[in-house]
């Protein structure tokens, strides 16, 4: 009997229906004798306890098996015990310091500890975004450890995939490994990765159609023009969402000459005086078409209007090409002019949509740069991109100079807070030095335009844990000015602590 039939029998009760148990399965068989065959109730009992028992003790060890392979050899070196015992107690502080470290460990030719290899490929499992560096740090013995456990296994092969080479993984792979199939061939030839994906679009689930969909978002060309196309009749919004969003991207496309026709009569430049100006029109409605190329009528708040809506909306989806031809002026001119009518947010939101869609550092630096627009605050993210998303379409050394120079020129100083948030670390000289002083002037006059806590998150792993610049005993000081908020105290001592042990853990590792 199993452990299964076992309470079976005693939720019925051996009074109304008598279980003689006369053998048990699994290593507990070899003590079924000692069971009380007078006293049913008593044999239930103890059966189970030794069923319990058998289970907690483990398995025994069967015959004639060939173990697994050993792991390989590992030939890269250990971090040291002082290193390990810093790397435990960035897992304790979150996962965003103990991604940077073990970044800085692999960047310095280290793996992880024997020990915490277990624990590291739980936090994989659990985090994500920790997947890439715990794969980094494994070494042969942790990749040999990984592929014994299923979520394990699933977790490392998601960033560091190894039977991409079996074209047996397409069909019988589960999704992070067949995604990464598909990448891969992606890279080796374009149109062989889109022919494979096309032979089994109909077999696929709407969720798969939209996480394979999204692989040839890399190397997009006018050969995947056709097929995206078909793709924006899909019955699954996120496969014809991916799908406009591509299509949008492509230069000369069919969809975004259609997006031009629609946009270009609500939004012209014209000359005013000495100046240029903006001459905007609501539109009245829109038709099939444009509803199938992504247009939506309901607006995201109440207080956006539908005619507003759709005006940005069809700006949003026009090549941002087609203003630049049109008018002659370039971005920096163009975001700049004055807008007719107070529509100046619902222009804007359209251009801000539109940069992130196509990624254009130009029209990225140039909205960045041109400051706050009225009423855009109200606006939820969907009508109003925020900063940090827009600023995410510059290149990693553009966010960084375009960063500094807002904050030196304190120009638009949320704009380049917000720039600041999003770019990698470390952070320069140039931009940590004025980072650091505003934030000191804030903390110490407690006057701040919202939550820091963000900033002070990002600054934690991207300020400069080295060179001569103590940035962690500075915001260590600002939580000891009296107009810090105690809130504030928190966050900043907690910034402080992670900022302290990066810098220790690189001293142990130099």
């Amino acid at each position: 009997m199993s452990y299964a039939d076992l309470v079976a029998a005693a939720t019925v009760g051996v009074a109304r229906r008598p279980v003689l148990v006369t053998g048990l399965a699994g290593p507990a068989a070899a003590h079924a004798g000692v069971l009380d065959r007078d006293d049913p109730a008593v044999a239930v009992l103890d059966a189970a306890a030794l069923l319990v028992s058998s289970h907690r003790a483990g398995v025994l060890p069967g015959t004639g098996m060939t173990p697994p392979a050993p792991a390989d050899p590992d030939t890269v070196p250990e971090l040291p015990a002082s290193a390990a015992d810093l790397l435990e107690r960035a897992s304790v502080a979150g996962p965003d310091l103990l991604a940077d470290l073990l970044a800085t460990a692999a960047a310095s030719g280290y793996r992880a500890p024997a020990p915490m290899l277990p624990a590291l490929l739980d936090a994989a499992v659990k985090h994500p975004a920790l997947r890439q560096a715990v794969a980094t740090v494994l070494g042969a013995r942790g990749r040999w450890l990984a592929r014994h456990r299923a979520d394990w296994r699933n977790a490392i092969e998601a960033v560091a995939p190894d039977v991409l080479d079996d074209p047996a993984v397409w069909d019988t792979g589960n999704r992070p490994e067949r995604h990464a199939y598909l990448t891969m061939q992606r890279g080796r030839d374009r149109q062989a990765a889109r022919d494979l994906l096309a032979a089994s679009w109909s077999e696929e689930t709407g969720d798969d159609r939209a996480n394979l969909l999204a692989v040839l978002a890399e190397g997009l060309g006018p050969a995947d023009e056709e097929f995206l196309e078909r793709a924006l009749d899909d019955p699954k919004a996120t496969v014809r969402a991916a799908a406009q969003a591509m299509l949008a991207r492509l230069p000369g496309s069919a969809f975004s000459r259609r997006a031009a026709q629609r946009a270009v009569p609500f939004l012209r430049v014209e000359p005013g005086g000495p100046q240029y100006r903006l001459v905007v029109s609501l539109p009245g409605g829109v038709d099939g078409a444009a509803l199938r190329d992504g247009v939506v009528t309901t607006p995201p708040s109440p207080a956006i209007g539908a005619r507003t809506w759709l005006l940005t909306q069809l700006i949003a989806a026009a090549p941002l090409t087609e203003w630049v031809t049109r008018s002659g002026l370039d971005p920096q001119r163009l975001v700049s002019l004055p807008v007719a009518e107070h529509l100046t947010a619902a222009v804007h939101a359209g251009w801000r949509l539109a940069t992130i869609r196509q990624a254009s550092p130009a029209w990225a630096e140039a909205l960045l740069t041109a400051g706050v627009v009225a009423e855009a605050a109200r606006r939820p993210p969907a009508a109003w991109p925020r900063d940090q998303h827009v600023a995410a379409v510059l290149p990693p050394s553009a966010r960084a100079a375009l960063a500094t120079a807002l904050l030196t020129g304190q120009t638009n100083l949320r704009a380049g807070f917000a720039t600041a948030f999003v770019c990698p670390g470390p952070w320069p000289q140039s931009l940590a030095d004025p980072l650091i002083a505003l934030l000191e002037e804030a903390f110490a006059t407690g006057h701040w335009s919202g939550s820091p806590e963000g900033l002070l998150r990002a600054a934690a792993t991207r300020l400069p844990a080295t060179g001569p610049d103590d940035y962690a005993t500075a915001l260590a000081r600002m939580a000891m000015f009296d107009a810090c908020p105690p809130y504030w105290r928190v966050q900043l001592r907690r910034a402080a602590r992670d900022l302290a042990l990066r810098r220790a853990f690189g001293e142990e590792i130099r």
